[in-house]
């Protein structure tokens, strides 16, 4: 398996287990009381999403997006008691604190129940806002030494070839009984796999293909310069050149085929990426399929399509709900 910690800064860590541990230790326990009434979050019932930090052109950054449900009791003034659950649907990198949304609900309502309610609403939502608020800050103080390479470090994968900057292909027809020439190593083989993967976007074929080959679009989801053509056998190069190939077959609206590769997989080694569109009346489903993938290489892989590509794509241009 792979090691995440890469100097070509396009592989997260999956924070998504520190991320369930961080919430229960920092809302269960929350209490707050006004007026005779009080309220009290007595257990996190789930934390599920994506939660992923990585160090990308030489920042720390946090991408997540998790949905949380937190079961509470209080007291009335009158003394009547009360329970429910109050839901969190998005908790996200980009998230605003006075943007996160709080479903209270109260397990068999009654009017007398209501003041414990109220007081959710208006004395502890504030402070679980300022916790989900502090979440990324907090999750980069505690992984930030497992991710962070130092500029100028070197750091090389086990199995991964150091690349030089200039690579040239060898030229078959230099004699063999060159004086100078240095014995080469034998090429050393790479198991590969394949990855299939389907995704849904509320837009059109015609929009979506426009958003993955224009390049001032590219630039705006990658959110960095893109070098990306709708030419066949031109060359494109994402994220800061960790991501590169050409571009082999295109039918517009229909399909675009690529050679694709990361800058940390072995020195020409490129997989096959197929890109399908399929129409229908509410959106687009998106057909991926990528053959010659390095071994083992396929779920990081999967990950970083997810994240670096298709959430970002939904994030830039509303094209359907964020995952």
């Amino acid at each position: 398996m792979s090691n995440w910690k890469n100097v070509n800064n396009w592989v997260n860590k999956n924070c998504l287990p520190w991320a369930q541990k961080y919430f229960a230790e920092e809302l269960e326990g929350v209490k707050v009381e006004n007026n005779g009434a009080e309220a009290q979050i007595t257990k996190v019932l789930e934390t599920d999403g994506d939660v992923e930090l990585c160090q990308r052109k030489g920042k720390l950054i946090t991408i997540f997006d998790v949905r949380i449900q937190l079961a509470w009791k209080g007291t009335a003034p009158d003394g009547t008691e009360a329970s429910g659950k109050l839901l969190i649907p998005e908790c996200a990198h980009d998230t605003e604190e006075d943007e996160y949304v709080f479903d209270i609900t109260i397990d068999n309502e009654t009017s007398a129940k209501q003041p414990v309610r109220d007081l959710i609403k208006k004395n502890m939502v504030p402070l679980l806002r300022k916790k989900l608020s502090a979440f990324s800050s907090d999750m980069i103080k505690n992984h930030s030494s497992d991710v962070y390479i130092e500029n100028g470090q070197n750091v090389i994968q086990p199995g991964v070839t150091k690349e030089r900057s200039n690579v040239t292909h060898i030229n078959k027809s230099t004699p063999s009984s060159t004086p100078a020439a240095a014995p080469t190593a034998a090429k050393k083989k790479v198991n590969t796999v394949s990855m299939n993967d389907d995704i849904e976007f509320q837009t059109s074929a015609h929009e979506l293909y426009e958003t993955l080959l224009d390049p001032q679009r590219v630039s705006a989801w990658s959110r960095g310069p893109a070098k990306i053509s709708r030419e066949i056998g031109s060359s494109f190069e994402l994220f800061n050149g960790n991501v590169s190939g050409k571009i082999l077959e295109l039918v517009p609206d229909k399909k675009i085929v690529q050679s694709w590769r990361l800058g940390a997989w072995p020195a020409d080694m490129y997989s096959t990426v197929t890109l399908e569109f399929d129409q229908g009346p509410d959106g687009v489903r998106l057909h991926l399929k990528q053959t010659g993938l390095p071994l083992g290489e396929e779920e990081l892989t999967r990950n970083n399509w997810n994240g670096y590509y298709w959430r970002a794509i939904k994030q830039t241009f509303g094209f359907g709900a964020v995952f």
